[in-house]
């Protein structure tokens, strides 16, 4: 029967059809049918296919042409003339099998079909030649950073294209001299080697169930490149060509953000190198040229995700070096300004988790370096709550490793909270005067402020006059506060401006973690005790850090006095109803801070403090809170009135009547 094809029918029988192109695909290995004319076959088979995939016979004829279109590319020779009939059917078959339907019919063939086309990429012979790459790198390293004044290296001595000046008579000083232009082999560019990373991790994306093994190869490779390094003393010699350092350093580092994206596939594997693994990442975070921020970027970015794995334990005893900042950050003007967030939320996740099993020497770099996070108006808003919230989690593992070692946990802190009463001065002072400048007062927006909150209770109205007759109807901005130690030249006019909510937020913080710090303060043995006594009265010197709260702490609360949906306003001052339940909540626990005192302590703070406090509810009546939970307290009650009482009389009525 002859095979010549004819030109297809406006409409055929299905059945004969199939026979018809299975007959076609079956000559596709048949020796003695010329290339010629298969391909007029597969042209009439190419131009009919969705006819076939129509076909209720699809399945099965399938099942016949996939064998033999993979036998018959397996078994041809790739032709590199265009014009070959051979080349153009290979490429038609190709085409076909590209062009069939991926659906359940296809499902059973998958994998024969991608093993085929894999062995065509040559991926394997491919991620070979990167390997090879990887094993020569130090090689390349050691000889091309420096390169003999008046040589022409060869290719295989450099690692980027290189300029060189060689004299004609180097024996005569005014010999002419001539440029050499170098061009380095690919397989040594260490520019070349930058891209290869990134090439590997697609390859797997694509083919992981073929090549899983092979990359598994790459992690000891990876290792020995990021432990790689030019020596202090070569970096300050004079031939020592810092353009080929810098890219250097971004080959490694594009390395390590390789092990990043597969460092969870290989989890075990990279724990048998994870010593390497440290000591690389610290190496590279110590050479990254100052000036590169980029690169360190995507360092900070490939550290970030390895630290996010069970090997975080690894870095445990090299804390002391990540709390280095030279070392996290760098000298860079440019790393500085833009990469600290990144740095100080990559170190603090690290440190939650591995918090259990730090020294204190470590805890205690580490309260050193978010507790300056903490008031520094150049990080974002939730840098500085973020920064909070990683000390209140350090306060019990200071407590309980000061206890272990017999350390200074009480000082340490001691130190925590007076960054915390710092914090409140600044929002006071600054921060809540730019924001009350944006608003107006609720009188001006004519609000009705009759809502409350469902649970929170309204403040029943009191029958004798409960404020001073010079209390203000409406609040006005508040005055920033006398000058004391904590004001720092010039720093007035860098504060940045938070949105009321970042501010809220960080209030909020700030007073839970006043409450948690007090907590572990009164839990540490103080200085000279040889065992701890419970509920000791403070020293005189942490007496005056908890009188400076009361102050600041009582300004910063008016951030609750800013409500609205919309356009914000001021609450008015003698509003006898708490609008957030929020804020009734911050208000309690501020007063459980003292609540929890020494009685003694409680006295000595309150007995300077309680016309202070009075004066700050004449304005926010919602302090109130405050008192009251003073008043209310068996313990604190009798203290409080008498604190007031010594003050004089007034004030204790003033109280008494608030309550």
């Amino acid at each position: 029967m002859s095979l010549v094809p004819t030109p297809s029918p406006t409409v055929v029988d299905q059945t004969t059809l199939m026979k018809k192109y299975l007959q076609f695909v079956a000559a596709l290995t048949d020796n003695n049918t010329p290339d010629e004319t298969k391909l007029k076959m597969m042209q009439e088979v190419s131009e009919n296919f969705e006819n076939v995939t129509s076909s209720q016979q699809y399945s099965t004829f399938l099942e016949h042409i996939i064998p033999r279109f993979l036998t018959f590319l397996q078994d041809g020779e790739v032709q590199f003339l265009q014009e070959k009939p051979t080349q153009q059917l290979r490429k038609l078959v190709l085409e076909i099998i590209h062009r069939i339907p991926t659906n359940e019919h296809l499902r059973p063939h998958a994998k024969n079909i991608l093993s085929v086309m894999f062995r065509f990429l040559e991926i394997p012979h491919f991620l070979d030649f990167v390997k090879q790459i990887y094993k020569e790198l130090p090689k390349v390293v050691v000889s091309s950073c420096f390169i003999a004044e008046n040589t022409v290296p060869s290719p295989e001595m450099v690692g980027m294209i290189t300029s060189v000046l060689v004299k004609t008579a180097p024996e005569r000083e005014d010999s002419e001299t001539r440029t050499h232009t170098i061009i380095p082999r690919g397989s040594l560019s260490l520019k070349v080697l930058a891209e290869l990373p990134i090439i590997v991790v697609l390859m797997y994306q694509l083919y992981k169930l073929n090549i899983h093994n092979v990359v598994s190869e790459f992690v000891p490779l990876i290792m020995n490149t990021i432990m790689l390094q030019v020596s202090a003393q070569a970096r300050q010699h004079k031939l020592f060509n810092k353009e080929l350092y810098a890219d250097f350093i971004a080959a490694q580092i594009k390395t390590l953000s390789f092990l990043a994206y597969i460092i969870r596939i290989y989890q075990d594997l990279v724990g048998k190198y994870s010593q390497q693994m440290v000591k690389g990442m610290l190496q590279l975070l110590s050479n990254c040229p100052p000036e590169m921020a980029h690169l360190r970027k995507e360092l900070l970015i490939a550290a970030k995700h390895i630290l996010t794995t069970d090997l975080r334990s690894q870095f445990i005893p090299c804390m002391d070096k990540l709390f280095d900042e030279s070392i996290l950050i760098g000298s860079g003007y440019t790393a500085r300004e833009t990469l600290r967030p990144l740095a100080y939320s990559t170190l603090a996740d690290l440190v939650h988790h591995v918090r259990q099993n730090l020294p204190l020497t470590d805890l205690s770099l580490a309260v050193q370096l978010f507790a300056k996070n903490i008031d520094d108006e150049s990080l974002p808003s939730s840098i500085q709550t973020m920064s909070c919230k990683l000390l209140l989690n350090l306060v019990d593992c200071i407590r309980s490793k000061s206890e272990q070692e017999n350390g200074n946990g009480r000082d340490i802190l001691m130190r925590m909270l007076e960054v915390f009463v710092l914090k409140f001065h600044t929002i006071a002072r600054y921060q809540l005067v730019s924001i009350f400048k944006k608003c107006k007062p609720q009188s001006e927006m004519g609000v009705a402020d009759t809502g409350v909150l469902p649970g929170v209770p309204a403040t029943p109205t009191v029958a004798t006059p409960a404020l001073p007759p010079s209390a203000p109807p409406t609040p006005v901005t508040p005055a920033p506060p006398p000058s004391t130690a904590f004001d720092r030249p010039g720093d007035k006019e860098d504060k940045q401006t938070f949105q009321v909510s970042d501010c809220r937020s960080l209030v909020k913080t700030l007073v839970c973690g006043v409450k948690t710090i007090t907590w572990g303060i009164t839990s540490c043995k103080a200085p000279g005790e040889a065992q701890f006594i419970p509920n000791k009265q403070l020293q005189p010197k942490e007496t005056q850090i908890y009188i400076k709260l009361v102050k600041y702490a009582m300004q910063a609360l008016d951030i609750y006095q800013i409500a609205g949906n919309g356009q914000t306003y001021i609450r008015v001052a003698h509003c006898q109803t708490v609008r957030m339940k929020e804020e009734k909540e911050v208000l309690e626990h501020f007063a459980g801070v003292f609540t929890m005192m020494n009685p003694l302590t409680f006295k000595e703070i309150f007995q300077t403090t309680v016309p202070y406090m009075v004066e700050r509810i004449s304005k926010n009546y919602a302090l109130q809170i405050v008192a009251n939970s003073f008043l209310a307290n068996l313990t604190t009650s009798a203290l409080f009135r008498r604190g007031a009482a010594q003050t004089n009389d007034h004030m204790l009525t003033q109280l008494e009547n608030l309550h």
